[in-house]
């Protein structure tokens, strides 16, 4: 989990829930990281918002 700031994840199966789409300015970096780490390239941002 690069920003367990912002993610969390299900007990119940362990998959990632994304953050809320107005996530704090200051974990952006973090957020963008976990995008472009994400191993299955199931995460991408919308920063047009």
């Amino acid at each position: 989990m690069a920003a367990p700031e912002v993610f969390d994840r299900r007990d119940e199966d362990g998959v990632v829930v994304p953050p809320d789409a107005k996530s704090a300015a200051e974990h952006h970096p973090a957020v963008r990281e976990a995008a472009g780490g994400c191993p299955a390239a199931a995460t991408a941002l919308d920063e047009t918002a």
